[in-house]
């Protein structure tokens, strides 16, 4: 016990030494350190809000800059002698690089009135997307399936024109594989030229696709055919006991809020507002080196959901394909994902795929986009995305027929942009 006491008495004396040592030390002021930490701290903050200053600057001057080239560009090319009509429209969009809505050209050659950016034109097939959503809409719904059959959707006297019709699919008519003939034969071609506010009615346009044999059989291939369409407006019609053009504007343009979207009824030839006119080449009337005024034609042409209907601009065609890409015209992740499952069908422009109400195109850099072209009386456009850039883009020159340069024009604007994007990704 008496050791134990010597030994605690030991270590208590070791610690108050060490204690007094402590005390004695003297130690650093640590107020002049916290002092220079706060001071370096806020020339940190000020130089992040220079950075950030200075990145948005630089964002902004290489904005001006693209859109001064990409105008400059568009100007180049309706300036070329390769270009048949009189004036362009381009919009695209990047949510990284900006929106740019461009015009070239003359948008009314009596007048030489320059394009508008915001005029209205007619965009043809780029009608069937629209149809396309509003039937697989009605499938989501559960009024019919993909896989019915035309004698379990529209009335016999469509059926019997038709001999194939209990194998012709929905998917098929979407895809463009029932083998139905097309009906924009010469005759008919010929009789728009001559009478453009002709009022026609659909069943005129099934009976010319029944006159002819068809293609090949159900589901056998692909071949580009209005004719489908066609009937996909009689199929609306059928399962929801309305005009497919109520359906169309009350499930898609009233949603998107497409103010500048029209579906003008038969007999209405005009388009109101700001508008480009549309020209035909001479040569489709034996007047070659002419252009012809062709602005004025029944929406009727074509039959309606094949075609010639819409008028639009270049804003709302792309708000249209945004919302499309976003999944926000359907209920289900599952539709989108069948619509832009493409199969193989190679066509005009670069063209190498169809899926539902949607075309897949190549361009030569290798990148791929979705989209649809359309020709009407007077106009080509065509509106696409491409998903790996996310890049939304509409272009239309207010000339028809197009040739090879008036559907391909816009390829040099989508590589550069890619190029401009890489660029920012990289820095």
């Amino acid at each position: 016990m008496e050791s134990q006491g010597i030994i605690i008495g030991l270590i208590v004396g070791l610690l108050m030494g060490a204690i007094a040592v402590y005390v004695a030390v003297p130690r650093p002021d640590v107020s002049s350190y916290e002092g220079r930490i706060e001071e370096l701290e806020s020339q940190v903050t000020d130089l992040q809000g220079q950075l950030t200053d200075l990145q948005e600057d630089y964002a902004e001057a290489r904005a001006r800059a693209l859109a001064g080239e990409l105008q400059s560009a568009l100007e180049d090319v309706v300036e070329s002698s390769k270009a048949t009509f009189p004036g362009a429209l381009l919009y695209v969009s990047n949510p990284e690089l900006g929106t740019w809505t461009l015009s070239s050209g003359i948008g009314d050659v009596e007048t030489d009135s320059p394009m508008r950016s915001d005029d209205k034109f007619r965009v043809g097939s780029i009608m069937k997307p629209f149809i396309s959503v509003v039937t697989l809409q009605l499938v989501e719904e559960g009024l019919f399936s993909l896989d019915d059959t035309l004698p379990e959707l529209v009335p016999e006297s469509i059926v019997a024109r038709f001999p194939n019709a209990d194998k012709i699919t929905v998917r098929m008519l979407l895809s463009h594989r029932s083998g139905l003939a097309e009906t924009m034969i010469p005759a008919v071609i010929g009789e728009v030229t001559a009478n453009p506010a002709k009022v026609w009615e659909v069943e005129e346009f099934l009976d010319i696709a029944a006159a002819q044999e068809p293609m090949f059989a159900p589901g056998e291939r692909y071949t580009y055919s209005n004719t489908n369409y066609n009937l996909l407006g009689l199929v609306i019609e059928e399962a929801t006991g309305r005009p497919w053009r109520v359906e169309v504007r009350e499930r898609i343009f009233e949603p998107l809020n497409l103010e500048n979207t029209l579906l003008p009824e038969p007999g209405d030839i005009s388009i109101p507002g700001n508008h480009a006119r549309g020209y035909i080449l001479g040569e489709m009337v034996g007047m070659p080196g002419e252009l012809l005024d062709f602005t004025e034609v029944d929406g009727s042409f074509v039959g309606g959901p094949g075609g010639a209907s819409l008028v639009s601009t270049t804003s709302d065609l792309a708000r249209f394909m945004d919302a499309l890409m976003a999944g926000e015209l359907f209920h289900n992740e599952e539709t989108l994902v069948e619509m832009v499952a493409f199969d193989e069908a190679p066509d005009f422009g670069g063209q190498v795929g169809y899926g539902l109400g949607l075309m897949k195109f190549v361009l030569p850099s290798g990148v791929e986009f979705y989209g649809h072209g359309g020709g009407a009386p007077g106009y080509y456009s065509t509106v696409g995305f491409l998903p790996m850039q996310n890049i939304t883009f509409v272009m239309s020159s207010n000339a028809y027929p197009p040739d090879e340069y008036s559907v391909t024009w816009y390829i040099s604007f989508l590589e550069t942009l890619i190029s401009e994007l890489s660029a920012t990704e990289g820095q």
